[in-house]
C-alpha cells in the first residue's frame, strides 16, 4: 500500500508542471533583482523613479528571453532539458545562467552616464563575454554532457555556481559612470579578469568532478555545491576587493 502511495506521488509529480514553475520563478526573482537594483542604485534620473524604473526592468526581461534562447547553443535548453524531459540537473544550471544575466543586465546599468544606449553597451560587454567564458568551459570541460545527457545533479549546480559567479564578477566589472566607449572596455578588462581566471580554475574541477566510467553519480553535497561555494566565495572576495563603484549613491 505505501509502495503504491510513493508511485502514485513520483508519477503525479512527473506528470506536474512543477519544472515550469521554478522556470517562471526564477524569470521573477531575476526581474525582481533588476527592478530592486535599479530602483536603489540607478542613476540619480532613474532610481526612486517608478516609470524608468519599469521601462528598464521591461527591457532587462526583454534582455533575459532573448538571450536565454541561446543557452541551446551552449548544449542546454530551457524548452527541451528542463520544461520538456524534466531534468533537475538542467534545471539548477540554466536558472543559475538566467540570474548571471540579470546580474550582468544590472550592473550595466549602474552609474551615472548620457544615454541608456550606454547601459546597453555595457550590458551587451558583459553579457557577450559571459558567453564566450561559458562556450571555453563547455567545449573543454563538456559539462551539458553530464548535465543532459545523464542528468548528474552535481554537474548542474556545479555550473550554476560557476554561471552565478561569473555573472558578480562581470556585473561588477561594467558597473559605474559611464566616460567613453573605449573607457569602459579598459575597466571592464582591468576589474573583469579574475571571470577569464575562474573559467580555467572549473575547467580543473570539471576534469575531477564529472562523472565517469567508475563513478557514473557523483555525490550532488561534495561534488556540487562544495564546488559552487568555493566559486561563488571568489567571486564575492573579488567585489569586497574592488570596493565601491564609480558613481554608488552615497
Amino acid at each position: 500500500m505505501a509502495a503504491l502511495g510513493s508511485s502514485s506521488l513520483a508519477e503525479a509529480f512527473r506528470k506536474s508542471k512543477t519544472f515550469a514553475c521554478v522556470t517562471r520563478l526564477c524569470f521573477g526573482a531575476s526581474l525582481l533583482l533588476i527592478a530592486s537594483g535599479l530602483w536603489r542604485f540607478g542613476a540619480v534620473e532613474v532610481r526612486g523613479h517608478l516609470d524608468q524604473v519599469f521601462w528598464l526592468s521591461l527591457v532587462g526581461l526583454v534582455w533575459l528571453f532573448v538571450f536565454s534562447r541561446l543557452f541551446s547553443w551552449l548544449g542546454l535548453s530551457i524548452a527541451d532539458d528542463v520544461i520538456e524531459r524534466r531534468n533537475p540537473a538542467a534545471l539548477a544550471g540554466l536558472c543559475g545562467a538566467i540570474l548571471a544575466l540579470a546580474l550582468i543586465y544590472v550592473g550595466g546599468s549602474l552609474g551615472e552616464g548620457p544615454s541608456y544606449w550606454n547601459n546597453i553597451f555595457s550590458a551587451g560587454l558583459g553579457t557577450l563575454v559571459f558567453f564566450l567564458l561559458w562556450f571555453l568551459l563547455e567545449l573543454f570541460g563538456r559539462g551539458s554532457d553530464s548535465i543532459a545527457e545523464e542528468r548528474d545533479l552535481a554537474s548542474g549546480i556545479r555550473l550554476c555556481g560557476f554561471l552565478l559567479a561569473e555573472g558578480l564578477i562581470l556585473g561588477r566589472a561594467v558597473a559605474g559612470d559611464w566616460h567613453s566607449e573605449s573607457s569602459t572596455v579598459h575597466d571592464f578588462a582591468q576589474d573583469g579578469w579574475p571571470a577569464a581566471a575562474l573559467t580555467s580554475f572549473a575547467l580543473g574541477v570539471e576534469s575531477l568532478a564529472r562523472p565517469n566510467r567508475t563513478a557514473l553519480v557523483r555525490p550532488w553535497f561534495s561534488y556540487g555545491l562544495g564546488p559552487s561555494f568555493v566559486y561563488v566565495a571568489i567571486a564575492t572576495a573579488r567585489i569586497y576587493q574592488l570596493g565601491r563603484w564609480e558613481g554608488l549613491p552615497s
